[in-house]
């Protein structure tokens, strides 16, 4: 695999945005981690750089292996990564996300307006709160054009499924969901990477 991004977090140099809102929560760069502390009910980010290759028709991640080291410290949500994140028909976005806290993850299709799709999940997980782990997910399409959708976290596969409709090629990004909705979650990114892979 060739690795086409990667970002340790010691600064905002790749535009994942710093933000400081009274209400929704804040974003910031602290001691080498991209710092999630929100109530809103998503977290969805995306590197401004991918973005504007993908607005540029530049962007080539549609096989692609995303993974991201963090650690949820306070919070009952989910939290992982996306790939393919691409225009919706009834939605500015939609994207696959492989997402996960102790005692479930998932692979779902999602889109900014809340409507998630889950298409497959399992409750075998043990991800102790404040213990960081690492969370991986596969797209890539077979020779059969069908998307592949893996889900690894510390480096053990948890999860697969196949899409015979599948979304193209789109933009990386990380994932978080509140649960229950609007509780207070503080997430600390450590790396994130986006290589190439082929089905």
């Amino acid at each position: 695999m060739n690795l086409a991004f990667y970002d340790t977090f010691d600064d905002d140099g790749n535009g994942w945005g710093v933000v400081d809102d009274p209400v929704g929560g804040t974003t910031s760069f602290a001691g080498g981690d991209y710092v999630w502390k929100f109530k809103g009910s998503v977290a969805h980010w995306l590197p401004e750089v991918l973005g504007q290759q993908y607005d540029r028709g530049e962007l080539k991640m549609r096989d692609v292996a995303v993974r991201a080291d963090l650690t949820i410290h306070a919070g009952g949500g989910l939290a992982g990564v996306g790939c393919r994140e691409n225009r919706d028909t009834d939605a500015d976005f939609q994207w696959y996300e492989f997402v996960a806290r102790d005692g479930f993850a998932a692979i779902r299709q999602s889109d900014i307006e809340g409507n998630i799709a889950v298409l497959a999940k399992t409750s075998q997980v043990s991800l102790p709160a404040g213990k960081a782990f690492t969370v991986e997910g596969v797209c890539v399409n077979d020779v059969a054009g069908r998307a592949r959708l893996t889900m690894r976290l510390n480096g053990n596969q948890v999860l697969e499924t196949t899409r015979s409709d599948p979304l193209d090629n789109g933009v990386p990004a990380l994932q978080a969901w509140t649960y229950p909705r609007h509780s207070p979650m503080d997430i600390h990114w450590h790396e994130f990477s986006v290589r190439a892979v082929t089905g």
